[in-house]
């Protein structure tokens, strides 16, 4: 019921032999759907069955960020398609990935925000309607801003399908205006259902990460005031990484910066098919480490990090590491998993709301604050790092920068060239991009569109597919 691959449109109605009355009242009921789906998030071959790129939701983050400037494979193999925007056409498999990610898991949300009646007074019903609905909120942001335009001037254009109840018909795509509408209703309504939610570990949503999809939300909105509010709030109770854990490897979740992720173990990785097979460049039993698809960073982002910053250690400098002698320059060394197997995912860290607050306070205006936002991270990871005393786009500039060099990897990159309309630039002189990879793409070609997929377009006659 919670983890049934997509098949086709009319599939919206997962079998249960618990009926709405019952749903209405029963917290263990509820409770189990919303576990479901966060198990769902962390599982393998879900949106394309057999697919060594599909483990949920950190395989989406990171097929976005290899479409990106910053990330390139030394070798063709999995994510080449998505590497080589191959993947975004209708009949490739890999356009299903998001798609078939998120629809069936907002299929189960629907299930529960319709059991549970928005004026519900119990306490742990409360909590049950508010994880639904931040996590229905998010799928659909993440699911708009992959298959549909930017928000800003973009508002009437088709968005996504969208579907708040449980249905047997296929929906024709909302615009974008009103896609993000029920964005921001889902989130802003789960907010105040997950006031008082303590959650027991960062595998569940609660207040903060709701915040924090706010934020991202309302900086794709140019909401600028109302998104650096969200990102301050939402990383307010907790502490930036020193260098220590910064560079133990991003393995675990327990830690001071994690807002969501998944806690693995053994007995439920996936192994090959999982995040650090092709990203730990260091693990000889994966594909990145074993087959020598290494993942590394664009040789101008790396040019771009301090000598003093100690993320630049994060990869292979051009005289190599003597750690790891085998791999390539400007390989990472970001991302270690030394328990080979058991590899926790993190989803959404609360360094990146410190770069959402900054370019919300610079884009409306305060930029002093923004500046000292700026600072108050970036002097963590580089103690020779000077308050900023730029201004206008050359501010916004150099937060972007920091943002890129900071989250590189976990899933922001892309989205953000997407929506501050920067081109992709690999063939220029001296790029360590690969010849499979290094081409250009100017600021708002269809590229940064995905086309609906396939099977979708053959079930459902609503359905408008986006340009090749």
């Amino acid at each position: 019921m919670l983890t049934s691959c997509d098949k086709d449109f009319l599939d919206t109605v997962p079998e249960s032999t618990i009926n709405n009355e019952q749903l209405a009242t029963s917290a263990s009921a509820n409770q189990a759907i919303i576990s479901g789906i966060y198990s769902a998030l962390r599982s393998y071959g879900l949106a394309i069955p057999g697919n060594h790129e599909d483990y949920g939701h950190k395989s989406v983050l990171s097929a976005m960020d290899m479409m990106s400037n910053d990330m390139l494979m030394t070798k063709s193999s999995w994510y080449g398609s998505f590497y080589n925007y191959l993947g975004r056409q209708q009949t490739n498999s890999r356009s299903r990935l998001v798609w078939n990610t998120y629809y069936p898991q907002i299929k189960s949300t629907n299930i529960v925000i319709s059991a549970i009646p928005s004026d519900v007074t119990d306490e742990k019903l409360k909590t049950i309607r508010g994880q639904a609905l931040a996590l229905r909120g998010y799928f659909y942001f993440m699911l708009a801003r992959t298959y549909g335009p930017t928000y800003v001037g973009n508002t009437t254009k088709l968005s996504i399908p969208l579907y708040t109840e449980v249905t047997l018909e296929g929906k024709a795509r909302s615009t974008v205006d009103e896609v993000y509408t029920l964005i921001e209703s889902d989130l802003k309504e789960a907010a105040i259902l997950l006031a008082n939610y303590s959650r027991s570990n960062n595998d569940s949503v609660d207040l903060s990460t709701v915040q924090a999809f706010l934020a991202e939300v309302y900086l794709e909105m140019g909401k600028y005031p109302d998104a650096g509010n969200m990102a301050h709030a939402a990383r307010e109770n907790y502490t930036l990484l020193n260098e220590a854990e910064w560079m133990s490897g991003f393995y675990v979740t327990k830690s001071n910066e994690t807002m969501w992720g998944a806690t693995l173990n053994s007995s439920i990785s996936t192994f090959v098919a999982n995040f650090f097979s092709h990203f730990d460049n260091t693990n000889s039993a994966g594909y990145a480490g074993g087959m020598g698809v290494y993942k590394s960073i664009d040789k101008n982002l790396y040019n771009s990090i301090s000598n003093t910053d100690f993320r630049k250690k994060a990869f292979v400098s051009s005289g190599g590491n003597t750690t790891y002698p085998k791999l390539p320059e400007f390989a990472n060394i970001k991302f270690k998993d030394p328990t080979v197997d058991a590899g926790s995912y993190i989803y959404l860290r609360s360094s990146e709301m410190y770069y959402i607050e900054a370019e919300a306070l610079a884009r409306s205006g305060k930029e002093a604050a923004a500046r000292q936002v700026l600072y108050e991270i970036t002097i963590t990871r580089d103690p020779a790092y000077v308050l900023s005393s730029k201004s206008g786009n050359n501010l916004i500039e150099e937060i972007i920068l920091q943002k890129r060099i900071e989250l590189w990897g976990e899933g922001c990159a892309w989205y953000d060239m997407k929506r501050l309309g920067v081109s992709l630039s690999r063939d220029y002189i001296g790029s360590n991009h690969p010849a499979f990879g290094k081409f250009n793409i100017p600021a708002g070609d269809n590229k940064f569109i995905f086309q609906i997929p396939q099977a979708e377009i053959d079930a459902n006659p609503l359905i408008v597919q986006n340009p090749l």
